[in-house]
């Protein structure tokens, strides 16, 4: 089974495994965000240990890490050395902490209170109401104010993404004429950074509210792009304040919102650009057909989060047009995101 794939098939195995495999799956997902938690893959960066070895290091029961090493070396996750000893493997490496490839953050931001979330799915589907609310007493965006913890996973999380399925976007869309970037809901500018490092003769604005942007100095410092990009705090529900941009882009937002705020926030960009300006949406697009598993995941964890839904094509283009845009281009990626150029009407 591939996770991107539009069409799935099982192939030699019998319809109860495959189901009772599915049925089992968040037990591998809770094992590896126990071992993501407790640090298992930094602690094995050192060198093969013994249960014993990790309870001391972690302050866990000894017999117990015993076993969630052995179940997770049965998946491949570690391996084993000498019956009594575990070891990383190239599957654990993306467990490690601030690695190029890590995965680390985003098992760590869905295996907690995302995890906790989908627990409540039923009633989610029962309602029509977003699960986390229902799970937290408060929606999504409000918890990750108020943990720190789970705002810094969340960002991890959305570093890690933007590594694994934005960078298309960049193979996709040619950005080489664009003198100035705006960059709308951009968090800590993971996703910026990036295009400017492609793009050397660019100067970008962030703009995101400000209690998200106070971590973008340390991305775009770390990135070596700080220089050429302006950090702008402010509400996209009240305006856009950055002019001045030729590129309005908006990334992973509106999938966040109705389909009333999602006007708005576009309204809000169209009063901001001139008739010469750009907005390029990218998004998951939700296909009229077969779709992969990762894009049926990701709808229901859209509705989970917030009680929203991935958009389809046709529904992105009422949206802008509702907001004044004529849409000029739709890019498919190689990744599961899609841009759509417009420009205003």
């Amino acid at each position: 089974m591939s996770l991107y794939a539009d069409h799935t098939e099982y192939e030699g195995e019998s319809s109860s495994s495959v189901l009772l495999e599915m049925m089992y799956g968040y037990q591998k997902s809770q094992a590896l965000f126990v071992a993501a938690k407790l640090g298992i893959a930094d602690i094995l960066s050192n060198g093969s240990k013994t249960a014993d070895e990790l309870a001391q290091a972690t302050g866990v029961n000894s017999r117990s890490i015993y076993h969630l090493m052995r179940m997770l070396s049965s998946v491949g996750v570690f391996s084993t050395e000498d019956n009594d000893k575990f070891q990383l493997n190239p599957m654990g490496k993306h467990l490690l902490t601030g690695t190029s490839d890590s995965l680390r953050g985003t098992v760590m931001a869905m295996g907690d209170e995302i995890y906790q979330a989908w627990g409540n799915l039923f009633y989610g589907i029962k309602t029509g109401k977003a699960a986390f609310n229902h799970t937290f007493n408060r929606d999504f965006y409000s918890y990750l104010k108020q943990d720190s913890e789970a705002s810094v996973n969340f960002n991890e999380w959305m570093k890690e993404t933007t590594r694994e399925w934005l960078l298309p976007v960049l193979e996709a869309y040619d950005f080489s004429e664009v003198k100035t970037l705006v960059d709308v809901g951009g968090g800590i500018g993971t996703l910026t950074a990036v295009i400017l490092n492609a793009n050397p003769k660019m100067q970008a604005i962030l703009f995101d509210r400000e209690d998200v942007v106070v971590g973008a100095d340390l991305v775009l410092e770390g990135a070596g792009v700080a220089d050429r990009c302006q950090i702008v705090g402010g509400n996209f529900f009240d305006s856009v304040l950055p002019q001045g941009g030729d590129l309005y882009l908006i990334s992973r937002v509106l999938l966040n919102w109705d389909d009333s705020d999602a006007i708005k926030i576009l309204s809000n960009c169209y009063q901001a650009m001139t008739v010469k300006d750009k907005l390029v949406v990218v998004d998951f697009m939700l296909p009229q057909g077969k779709m992969s598993p990762f894009i049926g995941l990701g709808s229901l964890n859209l509705f989970i989060l917030g009680g929203t839904f991935m958009r389809t094509e046709d529904e992105f283009y009422n949206l802008l047009s509702s907001a004044g845009f004529t849409v000029t281009n739709t890019i498919k990626t190689t990744g599961p995101v899609s841009a759509i150029e417009a420009k205003p009407a």
